[in-house]
């Protein structure tokens, strides 16, 4: 016995992550630990649903160049 048929339209969204040692650890640790491909993915969707990332308006944030020299000029 198989998974249920799913109804509605599915869409794909197909992303490039890089995360760094030092700096991203937990994230890593994150996908390392759900490594099988549908555990990191219900993961993921986990993370993204209990987050803040869906409340505030996406189209008025800084590019992330902007946002490394917006750091610059703080710590200089």
């Amino acid at each position: 016995m198989g998974r249920r048929q799913k109804t509605g339209k599915g869409y794909i969204y197909r992303l490039t992550l890089r995360l760094w040692e030092g700096e991203d650890d937990d994230l890593i640790a994150m996908f390392e630990d759900h490594w099988e491909k549908g555990k990191r993915v219900a993961a993921l969707k986990v993370a993204l649903r209990s987050g803040k990332l869906l409340t505030p308006k996406l189209d008025n944030l800084l590019e992330e160049d902007d946002l490394d020299d917006l750091m610059d000029e703080l710590v200089m």
